[in-house]
């Protein structure tokens, strides 16, 4: 039985290319050596002497003058390696707030040597921060405009509660629009938020890319209990035990039998960012509505998405002169329109 290769075991190099042609076969369903070489920025010849090398391994399959192959160890090794390098840049810019062309660079370097480790505690410590909610919605926020821009008066946080909420169901409930694996139909599609189970496999499923704020489409439910999913658009097999251990935020459910129904309310959690809309009405009741009505959610206001979170909880809205922050679960209690064009800049 062949070993499993673990990202790290390869140099740093030979582990670019492998994400480099994993990327060029996916968007353009073949790798050439040239393309190669102009993405990885060195001659064609550096680009042969890597292949050969990746050949030896078993995880290219590479001719002369051919088209390059990944063998299927080539690409889950591929996927790997890329799945971290796009957590750990979203991780940067949404939540520590660099800019994107230094959180790349960084991305690349860390991709490599990072143990599975301190990887699984910068998952959890994300985890935490998008949705546990005794987590102040607006500290992202705060710590960019006031940690990092600097304030008159110093940062101070007077929370000293403990806060255990993961370490139940309870807490991903199904007003947040939150499941697990085992209760998703094929076609459904939406994010990982979170994997709660036994710390041996958790960390199996990190190795092997699955990782928070990466898209899913349910291809298949097996009858053993198993999923084909589609994680960032590659096939990934999760088992009966390791299903329901992964966590889903809803994007869109699989489209049932046509019937006569009631359109669908859009409201401001459907929305994505650098969408415009007008607020119709509010549905919460009691004291979140009067707080949302204070917030300015009112008929008729108009406003824009600007951002999400890491793990797209919370979002971050202009309403007016106004930034705001909101979970997705009170988003969902404002009901809107689309419209086309932006909200008028103020004078």
């Amino acid at each position: 039985m062949q070993t499993e290769t673990m990202v790290g075991t390869l140099t740093e190099s030979l582990e670019d290319y492998l994400e480099i042609i994993f990327l060029l076969v996916h968007k353009h369903k073949v790798a050439r050596v040239r393309d190669i070489a102009r993405a990885k920025a060195v001659k064609n010849s550096s680009v042969t002497s890597a292949l050969q090398r990746l050949a030896k391994e078993g995880l290219v399959e590479y001719r002369a003058r051919e088209f390059v192959n990944l063998t299927e160890e080539g690409r889950e090794f591929a996927f790997r390696v890329h799945q971290r390098h796009k957590f750990l840049k979203r991780f940067f810019v949404d939540l520590l707030q660099v800019d994107p062309e230094t959180a790349e660079q960084d991305a690349c370097s860390i991709e490599h040597s990072i143990s599975v480790e301190t990887l699984e505690r910068i998952i959890a410590f994300a985890e935490f921060i998008s949705y546990c909610p005794k987590v102040d919605k607006d500290l992202v926020r705060e710590f960019r405009d006031c940690w990092l821009q600097g304030t008159k008066e110093p940062f101070l946080c007077k929370k000293e509660y403990g806060c255990g909420i993961w370490k139940e169901r309870k807490s991903l409930s199904s007003e947040l629009g939150i499941v697990r694996v085992t209760e998703l139909s094929a076609g459904d599609r939406g994010y990982i938020t979170r994997i709660i189970g036994p710390e041996a496999i958790r960390r199996s499923l990190i190795q092997r890319g699955i990782l928070p704020a990466m898209s899913v489409h349910v291809k298949q439910p097996r009858a053993d209990g198993s999923y084909d999913l589609l994680i960032s658009d590659e096939e990934v097999h999760l088992k009966r035990d390791e299903a329901p251990l992964v966590y889903i935020w809803v994007a869109k459910r699989a489209e049932a039998v046509p019937r006569k129904v009631k359109p669908r309310v859009m409201t401001l959690s459907d929305l994505t960012p650098g969408r415009s809309f007008r607020v119709k009405r509010l549905t919460a009741k009691g004291e979140l509505r009067q707080r949302l009505l204070d917030m300015g959610f009112i008929k008729g206001a108009r406003g824009m998405l600007l951002r999400e979170a890491l793990l797209r909880d919370p979002i971050e809205i202009e309403l007016g002169e106004y930034l705001l922050s909101l979970r997705r679960a009170e988003a969902m209690n404002i009901e809107v329109e689309e419209v086309a064009e932006p909200v008028p800049a103020e004078v």
